[in-house]
């Protein structure tokens, strides 16, 4: 069944839904996958894979999966069945089932096989053929290891059940398999027995040939059945010896999970130590936190209280400098009122004793008017200030008043603007109304699209169940061809295995084969020396029985031993000479090989011995391997001489050398690797480069030779075991950044090396490297006194980042086929690696390098200040070893150093990183790479040894010799070539001079006629030219008439317009002539003579005036015709006799209709309302109803073809349409024209006088002037 993006699946593994975002096929793996977005985030992804984007969802919200692992839902939510077609349903089988079902009908084959032919073998055999099926189907069910594919753990544990039934095993058998023996089924068949029986019944039975005949044919069934069942019991021992084979590799992945989940231990116990430490930093954190917001509230509190202090302290202040001014004029009062008091008592007291004939007003009522002026005065001002703001408010008033009239203006506007659109909207309701109503006429043609949409569905519903069973069936073969890539892929991968086991067990057979031709020879050798012993020790007992002294007993002991020891003597110089000889031998035939490559070095030419030739090269070719030796001759030394420690303490840092002597075996042990990376980097190109880039190459042959040397040096300090933890290590650091920098320089980035060689040597230079640096953590960790601190944390982030980079280092070496790290595969070995791999390891190299020198300076100078301090049982603080920290990185990382800790964790963070994703891409490209590995097995077998740049340049210089003595027989053929050459050359010059002659024949000829026609061109000019000349001159005369005609045309306008005045002046000089006659009689002279003149310069204008008329006209005229012909021609009517036929059927139509209406409504059929059934009045009624109905319908469509026609009769009226005949707006808008009232006369009329314009032709003029007057 088929599943497509948008549908509804369940996913049982993650128990949850979701909606299907992808189906198709993705890079990142072969075969049909199916992208879900979950409802829940259980996913893997965000739709992204390596880089490249199949769909976009949240984080862990999106998962790829198989189609057999969804189930599909319906809208309700519920699980659907999958929909097979009924002719795959009897046969179609799962993925999962497809190889089970095959191993079964294999197993059962061969059981029926088995079971038919038991009646042959004897009894051992058929027990040791049941106890190898048994043994199979139990390490099938038990043994088989856990992390496998679905699809073979389902083949192995189905596989069993249709073996053989299992028989009892022999109690020897059992015995047997105890002591771990392998026992080798043979079938005890003889056919010598058969045979024999055969004899004697052919003795007995000689005249019998029949029975002989047919004895002889059962004898060779029987032998081809032996023949087929030894052919089945080696299948079964080969399985047997795969089983084995899985068993070792369960044991293997069994001891990988269990060093996986001690792992897992410490890591989670340093995760609980962790996560109790950041809990416990937490409640410190959020306790410090809660104790400053206290501290912050109490400080704003006082911070409040004081604010409010000094607010009261200022209010108080003001208030009391307010009351003190207060005072002082309320004491300034004071002091005014008590002085007018006595003012007025003293004046009280001068009027009483004055008498009182105060006539004058006294200075109280003064004082009393001064007073209420000042109060008038302060109303006065206060009026006015109150009339300026009552002024000001009311311009306010004013101002708001005329913006509020602005706005109503732009309402008002924008009111008129929306009423025209709301009556344009209307307009177009109307006319979309219309087209509605035009539209609903197509329903018959509607009714047709519909049956054949109908049918269409019905057809697209047949192809859409043709194609739903097509995807099943296509689904089914995806799986069943993804089922049986996944076995082959497995098989392969077995096969891989077996081989690889094969080969080992080769190599341990040679070595076994080695161990025993040397025991044999020892062997042999002290089977002579017990011979001679044994002769000796007859001598002694002869002696003995002559000699009876004990002298001469004790004499022969001394001597017996004295000969084993000359025996062990002579047997360790007999070693030695064979040794000596065979080293005689070999620096023999290594004379021989350097003399002989100088005789023939000696017959080369100079320029295969030049700087940057083939010699040049040839000894590049033999440098890389001889240093890639050399390296490894190196690490075995290093690696015999410093064994692995097993506990790093302070006693055995400080006072012994194992562990500095570890770290020096892991540091030189990884610049090997590094430089064996380097050089295989060179190898596999070299192997595979042009020739070109193989001379290129030579060229730097002296600079490499010269690095040589410190691999030399090294060598000789193994050879007087001089390698020790001080050595200096910059010269060989400096070979390999030589190395890695040059194949960067001579080759580029983008060269293709092999890949498998590069991760090998890669992951060991790294796995040293993290060894050295987790040894020089360890012991730093070691000299720490009390806490840790940032140095002790930074140790053990160290220590367990290292495992975790081994862990990987070792998984991605692991994952590498051991054929393609191999010399044979060179470039070929592609692993899907990025370009710049090659970059990444060393720039990981780089990093580990500068931590390997942090702390070794580190721990160097830790024990310099321990051995200072004198203590030797007591460490360091961890502030003074941080302290010493910063100085090492600095001292390394110069102008990187971002501290110790920042510095040395981004490093590691690198190296993990690389390692990382080296084991990921390696995982997920394992099935890839066996396929690979076997398809380039196939083609190297096919195509035999790939060709060298060596080789070919070798071909180059042979196939040059061989050239140039092909070139000397060509250049001896070549002379007697050029002798025949040149007696022919004579005779061709011959010709030669005769063709010449007629040659310069040929070319008078041509050049006569060439000047003949070069004559006529000239001539053919020359009339072109008076041509162009004439035309030219035509036009100009043309052009002098125009402007002539112009001129004489302004000058005529110009005479028009004086003329015209002169004819006003002279109408209302005759206007005031018949005034005055009388004045006219005196001068009637002179104006007959003025009326004479006027009166031709009149009838002159009057021609020029109809002159200028006509041409008006013929100007007008051609314009008109102008227009007239860029207008779109007419349409007119092709056949009028159609047309009247059309309008004669309407009229038709209509009288008809006409007719059926008058009969319908005046002359109705009135029901009988005598008949008793009151059924048959109502029928009458209904029957009435329908035809007025019928009528109707008659009536508009009669309507709608009349439109029709006068749609059609009417140019220009008609809209484009495909299915119906539509008018287009100006045709709707005059049909839908209605007469409109364009003004009233009321007579009489009382009101005052108003005149009005109204637009209207010559008839309706008429007819107002008739409803007026008559």
């Amino acid at each position: 069944m088929s599943y497509k993006v948008g549908q509804r699946v369940e996913v049982p593994v993650k128990e949850c839904q979701g909606v299907i975002a992808y189906v198709g096929f993705p890079s990142f793996a072969s075969g049909k996958w199916i992208g879900v977005i979950l409802d829940e985030p259980k996913g893997k992804n965000n739709g992204t894979v390596k880089g490249k984007m199949y769909f976009n969802c949240a984080e862990n919200y999106g998962m790829f999966a198989r189609q057999a692992q969804l189930i599909l839902l319906d809208e309700a939510g519920n699980r659907t069945e999958p929909v097979s077609p009924s002719s795959a349903g009897s046969n179609a089988t799962t993925p999962d089932d497809s190889g089970p079902a095959r191993a079964r009908s294999r197993l059962n084959s061969s059981r029926l096989s088995l079971t038919g032919s038991r009646t042959l073998l004897s009894a051992p055999s058929t027990e040791s053929l049941s106890g190898s099926l048994h043994e199979r189907r139990d390490g099938g069910e038990s043994l088989i290891p856990a992390p496998t594919s679905t699809k073979r753990a389902s083949f192995i544990e189905k596989s069993p059940s249709t073996s053989s039934p299992p028989g009892k095993k022999p109690k020897a058998q059992d015995d047997h398999n105890n002591t771990g023996f392998v026992e080798t089924l043979k079938p005890q068949f003889v056919p010598g027995q058969a045979m024999a029986g055969s004899a004697v019944v052919a003795a007995n039975l000689m005249e019998e040939k029949l029975s002989h005949m047919q004895l002889a044919q059962e004898n060779d069934n029987l032998k081809s059945q032996v023949h087929d069942l030894t052919e089945k019991v080696e299948t079964l021992r080969v399985k047997r010896m795969q089983d084995k084979e899985r068993m070792k590799d369960f044991e293997k992945t069994k001891l990988q999970i269990e060093q996986l989940i001690e792992f897992k231990t410490k890591v989670m116990e340093s995760q609980a130590s962790l996560q109790r430490d950041l809990q416990r930093a937490r409640q410190e954190a959020r306790e410090a936190h809660a104790a400053r917001e206290q501290f912050q509230e109490e400080m704003a509190d006082l911070a409040e209280t004081v604010e409010m202090a000094t607010l009261d302290k200022e209010m108080a202040e003001e208030k009391a400098e307010t009351l003190q001014i207060e005072l002082e004029q309320l004491k300034d009062k004071l002091e005014e009122q008590t002085l007018d008091l006595e003012i007025l008592r003293t004046e009280m007291s001068e009027r009483a004793a004055g008498g009182g004939s105060a006539t004058g007003a006294s200075s109280y009522e003064i004082k009393q008017l001064e007073q209420q002026n000042s109060r008038l005065r302060e109303t006065l001002v206060r009026m006015r200030d109150l009339s300026a703001h009552e002024k000001h408010e009311f311009q306010k008033l004013q101002k708001d008043m005329d913006q509020k009239k602005s706005e109503i203006m732009e309402l008002g506007r924008t009111k008129e603007k929306l009423s025209a659109r709301v009556e344009e909207m209307e307009h177009q309701i109307a006319d979309l109304q219309e087209q509605v109503d035009a539209a609903l006429g197509a329903e018959e043609m509607v009714e047709m699209l519909g049956e054949k949409k109908m049918a269409l569905e019905e057809k697209v519903a047949e192809l859409q169940e043709a194609v739903s069973d097509l995807e099943a069936l296509q689904d089914m073969s995806d799986q069943l061809a993804e089922s049986s890539k996944e076995l082959e892929l497995e098989l392969r991968e077995e096969l891989d295995l077996a081989l690889g086991a094969a080969r080992d067990a080769q190599r341990h057979r040679d070595a076994a084969l080695e161990t025993l031709a040397d025991r044999e020879l020892t062997i042999v050798k002290f089977r002579e020396l017990t011979h001679q012993m044994q002769e000796q020790y007859l001598q002694l007992q002869q002696r003995v029985q002559s000699t009876e002294s004990t002298k001469t007993n004790v004499r022969g002991a001394d001597q017996q031993l004295a000969e084993i020891l000359d025996f062990q003597k002579t047997f360790a110089e007999t070693r030695a000479q064979t040794k000596a000889v065979d080293l005689e031998l070999r620096r023999l035939d290594a004379d021989e090989a350097r003399n002989h490559v100088c005789h023939l070095l000696s017959f080369m030419p100079p320029a295969f011995l030049a700087r940057g030739g083939d010699h040049d090269a040839i000894l590049m070719l033999l440098l890389i391997p001889r240093m890639t030796q050399k390296t490894e001759i190196l690490i075995s030394q290093v690696r015999e001489k410093y064994r692995s420690i097993e506990k790093i303490d302070r006693a055995s840092v400080i006072r012994g050398h194992s562990v500095a002597q570890y770290s020096f075996r892991s540091r030189l042990c990884s610049h090997m690797y590094s430089l064996q990376t380097a050089l295989s980097c060179f190898e596999s190109v070299l192997n595979s480069c042009s020739p070109e880039m193989l001379l290129k190459a030579g060229n730097a042959y002296p600079e490499m030779a010269a690095q040589e040397k410190s691999l030399d040096s090294l060598i000789e300090l193994a050879k007087r075991d001089q390698l020790d933890e001080n050595l200096p290590m910059e010269a060989i650091e400096k070979c390999c950044a030589y190395f890695a920098t040059m194949f960067s320089v001579l080759f580029g980035e983008s060269t293709a090396v092999n890949q498998a060689r590069l991760i090998v040597n890669g992951t060991r230079t790294l796995g040293s490297a993290c060894d050295a640096i987790s040894t020089d953590a360890t012991a730093i960790k070691a000299l720490i006194q009390g806490e840790g601190g940032d140095i002790g944390l930074l140790c053990q982030h160290v220590e367990t980042t290292c495992e975790v980079i081994q862990q990987h280092l070792k998984s991605a070496r692991r994952r590498v086929p051991r054929d393609h790290a191999g010399p044979a595969f060179s470039v070929g070995a592609n692993l899907g690696l990025d370009k710049d791999c090659n970059e990444q390891f060393s720039t990981s190299y780089q990093h580990a390098v500068k931590i390997v020198k942090t702390l070794q300076y580190l721990l160097k100078s830790a024990l310099q200040a321990i051995t200072e301090n004198g203590d030797l049982d007591t460490g360091l603080p961890a502030d003074k070893l941080k302290e010493m920290a910063a100085t090492s990185s600095e001292k390394v990382y110069d102008t990187e150093d971002l501290g110790p800790v920042a510095t040395i964790k981004a490093s590691l963070t690198v190296i993990q990183q690389l390692a990382a994703n080296l084991a990921q891409k390696m995982a997920e490209c394992e099935n890839e790479l066996a396929i690979s590995g076997q398809t380039q097995n196939q083609q190297q077998s096919l195509e035999g040894e790939q060709l060298t740049p060596i080789l070919i340049r070798a071909n180059a210089a042979r196939k040059e010799s061989e050239e140039t003595k092909i070139l000397s027989r060509k250049l001896e053929t070549r002379d007697s070539d050029i002798r025949e050459a040149r007696l022919a050359l004579r005779e061709k010059q011959e010709e030669l001079s005769e063709m010449t002659l007629r040659k310069e024949l040929a070319e008078k000829r041509f050049i006569t006629q060439q000047h003949e026609h070069e004559m006529n061109v000239e001539q053919l000019k020359r009339k072109l030219e008076e041509a162009q000349n004439q035309l030219k001159r035509k036009e100009k005369e043309f052009e002098e008439t125009m402007d002539h005609l112009q001129t004489d045309i302004d000058s005529l306008e110009t005479e028009k317009g004086q003329l015209k005045e002169k004819l006003k002046s002279i109408g209302k000089k005759t206007l005031s002539t018949v005034g005055a006659d009388s004045i006219a009689g005196s001068t009637s002279l002179t104006s007959a003579m003025d009326n004479k003149y006027y009166v031709q310069e009149i009838n002159a204008l009057r021609e020029a005036l109809s002159n200028e008329h006509l041409q008006k006209k013929k100007i007008m005229c051609a314009v008109l015709r102008q227009k007239l012909d860029s207008l779109e021609p007419l349409s007119s009517p092709t056949s009028l006799k159609a047309l009247d036929s059309t309008i004669q059927e309407l009229r038709k139509k209509t009288t008809d209709l006409v007719k059926d209406v008058q009969k319908t409504l005046v002359y109705p059929t009135v029901p009988d309302l005598r008949r008793k059934l009151p059924e048959t009045s109502y029928h009458y009624l209904l029957e009435r109803r329908r035809n007025i109905m019928q009528l109707k319908e008659r009536a508009d469509e009669l309507a709608a073809q009349v439109r029709r026609e006068a749609i059609k009769r009417t140019p220009g009226g008609r809209a484009e349409a495909n299915f119906a005949v539509y008018p287009n707006r100006e045709m709707a808008a005059a049909m839908r024209e209605r007469k409109l009232l364009a003004a009233e006369i009321k007579i009489p009329y009382n009101g005052p006088e108003r005149s009005f314009s109204v637009n209207v032709g010559t008839q309706e003029l008429r007819k107002i002037h008739t409803l007026l007057y008559y």
